[in-house]
């Protein structure tokens, strides 16, 4: 569905400003987490990002987006946070359960006291992957098949540099739709099967690529993520 309230274009210092976005945690975190995009957006939500810095805690950045649900009152978990949250609890040996994943989710997941990052590879949120609708909010790009083409080689090269400079001990591609697309970031790894998923190793270094979290393959396998990064197997 196309947003009828936009008004004015988004110029190009605050195109800039959105594509340098990385994501939500810390650049020196141990673990990143990698997704193709973030859900949601609209202009409101797309304006409200650019009062975020190039890196931001998740908690303050929703609040910024109005979005509290995630970080306090009862504090809902996330579809796809709640698997993030279960592989860094058991990384981090703790016990694992409902109230856990809620609570880490609320006080460590991407946040700044915490040990992991969520980034996206594409940095503007959309309804669903295959929408688009922001040719009036983003002249420079007249369709989703634009955007991606043109903004894909800039954010793989910033987010190779960015992983070249700050050394995760891991990185975590989910949705297996895009792991050509993560791959890409990799160009010096070589991948290999692993039970249901992709891996690559360098030192003391690992890239997993798995299903996306929320996807049913993904029912009961976390515990192998875990054994991959822990192991070497």
């Amino acid at each position: 569905m196309k947003d009828t309230t936009l008004t004015t274009g988004i110029t190009e210092h605050e195109l800039e400003h959105l594509l340098n976005f990385v994501g939500y945690g810390k650049l020196n975190a141990e673990v990143w987490f990698l997704g193709m995009e973030e859900a949601g957006g609209g202009e409101s939500n797309i304006r409200s990002r650019l009062k975020f810095r190039q890196v931001e805690d998740c908690a303050e950045a929703h609040s910024i987006l109005g979005i509290t649900k995630h970080h306090s009152g009862r504090k809902i978990i996330q579809r796809t946070w709640r698997g993030m949250c279960y592989i860094m609890l058991r990384l981090e040996g703790k016990e694992v359960d409902t109230e856990s994943i809620r609570n880490y989710q609320a006080d460590y997941l991407g946040r700044f006291q915490g040990t992991s990052l969520l980034c996206e590879l594409f940095p503007i949120p959309k309804p669903s992957i295959n929408d688009w609708g922001y040719e009036n909010l983003f002249p420079q790009y007249s369709s989703r098949e634009e955007y991606y083409r043109i903004v894909k080689p800039r954010r793989v090269k910033y987010l190779q540099n960015l992983v070249s400079d700050y050394r995760p001990k891991t990185v975590i591609g989910y949705g297996k739709n895009y792991w050509e697309d993560y791959q890409e970031l990799f160009p010096n790894l070589k991948f290999s099967k692993s039970g249901q998923f992709l891996v690559a190793r360098d030192k003391d270094f690992v890239v997993v690529l798995t299903d996306h979290f929320t996807a049913r393959t993904m029912n009961g396998k976390l515990d192998e993520v875990v054994s991959i990064i822990n192991n070497g197997t």
